[in-house]
């Protein structure tokens, strides 16, 4: 292997420890784990909230967003809409929410002040959905995962 991509798949393991994404997935593979990354009542209910509006709103591109979602991720919506279920730190989600955002790839490779910027132009339904999937991490946590 080359170099810069040992360092790369480095960098990828030790982000997947500091998000404690490796510990959770080597024990759902013995067992299911019923731990959900800890949020407050705040983030929870804004998570809520967001899922909430995204899935009552009639505008079409919120509607084309929720209906690009495979069924298992739409299911994962409406649990989070009725506040049963957070996907807090389940990056598979953030990253499937995030790839049908025009332009997400552009701005994710550059600088935080340019993810930030295309960040805060976007509509609110789509900021509700990347809010939905991801409570409790900032928009700096999310730029920091897919950069580090």
């Amino acid at each position: 292997m080359k170099r810069n991509t040992l360092r790369i798949a480095g960098a990828s393991a030790l982000a997947a420890v500091v998000f404690g994404v490796a510990a959770p997935a080597a024990s759902a593979a013995t067992q299911r784990s019923t731990h959900a990354p800890a949020i407050s009542a705040a983030q929870h209910s804004e998570a809520q909230q967001a899922a909430r509006g995204l899935l009552r709103s009639n505008d079409a591109g919120a509607r084309a967003l929720v209906s690009g979602l495979s069924a298992a991720q739409q299911a994962d919506l409406q649990k989070v809409a009725k506040g049963e279920f957070v996907a807090a730190g389940k990056w598979s989600a953030i990253w499937n929410v995030l790839k049908k955002i025009g332009g997400f790839g552009k701005a994710i490779a550059g600088k935080y002040k340019d993810f930030k910027r295309w960040y805060d132009g976007l509509s609110w339904w789509q900021k509700a959905a990347i809010k939905a999937v991801s409570p409790g991490l900032t928009i700096y946590d999310i730029w920091w995962h897919f950069n580090h």
